[in-house]
């Protein structure tokens, strides 16, 4: 989902094209995100329906192992990562850790389209800006010495579903029910959002149209107005700049 209209439109410094290469380091990965992002006042109904839709519209749906995911989100002082047009998370999801930075416009209108390049992080790594690969390269382009500072956290108990199309091994996607709790830099809690989200993975978002369709009419889902970025950003309190 675009931020416009949420927080201030970024001025694009950087473009996603100067960005550095994923093949700088093997644990990187430069991709594109496609994924419809809906909210919901309860999980419970979505849950229920998934039980009972195993297979539909020559799409099969299985569960997943669920996920406990710890993000923080970080920028400089004079929010250098977000006026280059990106967010910038660390994210804890079991052992593994990774950063990644996701660009705020979204390419399309019905459903976020965004660049997005992750690192995993080696153990033991503090500093952002030091990583080998493509995220330390880009930060220390963007930020140089400035420090990078938390804007806001987020924990999300995420139950997973791969979606998949006719007899095929690799998914088409996944649809993900997140319940998320927004942190401050304090660590007191600002807010709770409950979010269903479909990501497309085989770059052929209109395969699993009907099926979004489906949930979203079955049950009571509605477009996000704002993505996880966007409301930690208003749930916190914080000013991006307008320039």
């Amino acid at each position: 989902m675009s931020l416009k209209g949420q927080i201030p439109e970024p001025n694009l410094l950087m473009s996603t094209d100067s960005m550095p290469p994923a093949s700088l380091e093997p644990s990187a990965q430069l991709d594109r995100e496609l994924e419809w992002q809906l909210a919901a006042d309860d999980l419970a109904p979505v849950r229920r329906w998934l039980a009972a839709h195993p297979a539909l519209h020559q799409l099969r749906i299985d569960p997943l192992p669920p996920q406990r995911l710890r993000d923080t989100y970080l920028d400089t002082a004079d929010w250098r990562v977000f006026r280059s047009g990106f967010a910038l998370r660390q994210r804890q999801a079991g052992t593994r850790a990774e950063a990644t930075l996701k660009s705020l416009r979204s390419a399309r209108a019905d459903l976020a389209d965004r660049r997005e390049i992750t690192e995993t992080l080696p153990e033991g790594a503090a500093e952002l800006a030091r990583l080998p690969g493509p995220v330390g390269a880009w930060l220390r382009h963007v930020i140089a010495a400035q420090p990078l500072r938390t804007l806001f956290m987020a924990q999300t108990l995420r139950e997973r579903f791969a979606v998949h199309r006719g007899g095929q091994a690799r998914p088409a996607g996944e649809i993900a029910l997140d319940e998320t709790s927004l942190f401050g830099p304090s660590e007191a809690q600002l807010e709770q959002l409950l979010r269903v989200e479909v990501e497309v993975w085989d770059a052929e978002p209109g395969g699993l149209a009907p099926l979004v369709e489906a949930l979203r009419q079955s049950c009571r889902l509605r477009p996000a107005s704002e993505n996880k970025f966007a409301a930690g950003v208003r749930a916190a309190g914080l000013a991006p700049p307008r320039e």
